[in-house]
């Protein structure tokens, strides 16, 4: 089963609203997942979350609303393994989730993006800023660290800042993918949940940063740390975590030519109304002209997206 457009649609649902209430919607969103799905589906359906869908207009209600609900995934999450999470409503200068395990408190910050931007990873500036997380842990006592989750076709190659800041003990953020909390949720059963605060004992998994020039790029070093304990700490062996990642990045691949199925449908009936409308005209030449015109014009973004996709993504 996929559901690579839930989100999509309920955001799609609740907009059609004259006025909308995005806390309001937030609750109505997580009641819905409560009651419709199983930790099996909601672990397949944080495999290929993140990704806003291309056509939403950019700084729109609805690219908003559904960041929101990308948030209210994560916070749902935490509740079923059995943590405490609140998605944070007061907006500036706060993190976007808070989580508690066995009263230690992590800050997290959820990160969505669209298949179809123009750069194969974000700016590191957008994805982190360790400041904004010492700020946000300064607010509480009992604190384990920060978290940025994210979809993982929007990662760095070999090296990045990114990941030294994520390497960083005085600081501890941990960087996971959302397939990487559906792998947590779907072996919980193997271990205790609350031996997940481990994960930001940095003195142990990272004496030091990872420094972007390193030999072999500090991407792969940070990863090798990262996975290690997380073997370690839900004692599942290195086959299961193959074999379960393995089906994420097939699911995600899917919802990749999901997306690029409705772009590509979109731009086909952008093509076939501007043919139609072309046809009415009398001369030939004006005809041929306007049409080509207006199909490089009207479906210059989506081509563009569609590029996007097929140079980051695939």
């Amino acid at each position: 089963m996929n559901y690579f457009f839930t989100l999509k649609d309920f955001v799609d649902k609740s907009t059609n609203d004259k006025i909308l209430d995005s806390d309001k919607v937030s609750n109505e969103f997580q009641d819905f997942l409560k009651q419709n799905f199983t930790d099996a589906q909601f672990s397949v359906l944080l495999m290929s979350a993140g990704f806003i869908p291309d056509l939403y207009g950019n700084d729109s209600s609805e690219e908003t609303l559904y960041s929101k609900l990308v948030e209210v995934l994560v916070c749902e999450w935490a509740e079923r393994m059995g943590f405490t999470g609140e998605y944070v409503k007061t907006k500036a200068s706060y993190e976007d989730v808070s989580i508690k395990i066995v009263g230690g408190v992590i800050v997290c910050d959820a990160k969505s993006f669209r298949l179809g931007r123009s750069q194969k990873a974000p700016n590191v500036k957008d994805f982190l800023k360790l400041e904004d997380i010492r700020k946000w842990l300064a607010r509480y006592e009992n604190k384990l660290g920060g978290l940025v989750t994210y979809p993982d076709t929007h990662e760095w190659k070999d090296s990045s800042d990114a990941y030294q800041y994520c390497s960083t003990k005085d600081a501890p953020t941990v960087m996971l993918p959302y397939k990487y909390l559906a792998l947590l949720l779907n072996f919980k059963d193997n271990y205790k949940t609350e031996s997940l605060k481990n994960l930001w004992d940095y003195g142990k998994i990272f004496p030091e940063p990872l420094k972007k020039t390193m030999e072999g790029g500090n991407k792969k070093a940070y990863w090798n740390a990262i996975d290690k304990e997380i073997l370690r700490i839900t004692k599942i062996t290195k086959e299961e975590f193959n074999d379960f990642m393995t089906c994420a990045n097939s699911k995600i691949d899917e919802c990749i030519h999901a997306n690029l199925n409705l772009l590509e449908t979109k731009k086909a009936s952008l093509v076939a109304n501007i043919k139609s409308e072309v046809d009415k005209l009398d001369e030939a030449f004006l005809r041929q002209s306007l049409t080509e015109f207006r199909i490089k014009s009207e479906t210059k973004v989506i081509d563009q997206l569609i590029g996007h996709i097929y140079d980051f993504r695939l």
